[in-house]
């Protein structure tokens, strides 16, 4: 036996409440532990000294009298918040406007007709098309096909 677990088993030894095995076994350690040994001495006397001192019985309403004089203690937080529905109610109605808000915001988003599509290839065989005339503009070309490829933006 070690002297940690010694030491938890003295008060039980001193009181004679081990078994029969575990009261040999803590004799067995004070037997060849110094330590231990003036532990249980200081155990011995403490004991008697606490002896001689008189119980005294304590009143009847001892406990109820601590506990009127006692400050009423305040409810956590989320005991307080949960009695009442207002934080609850204003929660719901900032999720409401959020929600709404972010709906009507993709409602007025104009709807993708695929026009550009049909516009872009348009362009593109114009730019085909014209690139090899002589009359053609060298520079406006190149501006829209710049345009088409998103390099020419304020173009």
């Amino acid at each position: 036996m070690h002297c940690a677990r010694a030491r938890e088993k003295l008060t039980e030894y001193q009181f004679g409440l081990l078994e029969v095995a575990e009261a040999a076994e803590v004799e067995r350690h004070l037997a060849s532990c110094e330590q231990c040994r003036s532990e249980l001495a200081a155990l011995r006397r403490l004991d008697e000294l606490i002896r001689p001192v008189e119980q005294v019985e304590a009143p009847a309403n001892l406990w109820s009298d601590v506990h009127a004089r006692m400050r009423p203690r305040r409810a956590p937080f989320w005991q307080r918040w949960r009695g009442s529905p207002k934080p609850a109610l204003a929660m719901a109605a900032a999720m409401l406007l959020a929600v709404g808000g972010i709906w009507l915001g993709l409602q007025r988003q104009p709807a993708a007709t695929g026009w550009g599509t049909l516009e872009s290839s348009y362009q593109e065989q114009q730019i085909v098309s014209q690139w090899s005339q002589p009359l053609a503009d060298d520079a406006a070309m190149g501006a829209l096909y710049a345009s088409l490829n998103g390099m020419g933006e304020d173009i």
